[in-house]
């Protein structure tokens, strides 16, 4: 009975880490896509113009190191909402199981 529990805990937390990851990562890439032209520039740009008030490097942002760096964001961005979502996720199965007891 516990064993059942706890896979379905497990499932339930990564299905909520999944979500949350992909939402996360849709989100922000939509946001780049449909944004970039009131909020004056894209993620890559951002980065080329954080790389030369930071570290004074000058790259264009086609670059293979600033999409790199891209990936790395989109990342972060990611794991950042799989954490949430998973946080989320068992809150709601916590929830769901004591109002089954």
């Amino acid at each position: 009975m516990k064993d059942s529990k706890t896979k379905r805990k497990r499932t339930v937390v990564l299905i909520g880490a999944s979500a949350g990851a992909v939402l996360s990562l849709v989100t922000s890439l939509l946001m780049d896509l449909l944004f970039a032209d009131s909020l004056q520039g894209t993620w890559r740009e951002a980065i080329v113009n954080d790389l030369h008030s930071v570290f004074s490097i000058t790259m264009a942002p086609d670059s293979v190191f600033v999409y790199l760096l891209f990936v790395l964001v989109m990342a972060f961005i990611s794991l950042v909402g799989a954490g949430i979502g998973a946080f989320f996720a068992l809150i709601v199965y916590k929830f769901i199981s004591f109002l089954e007891s």
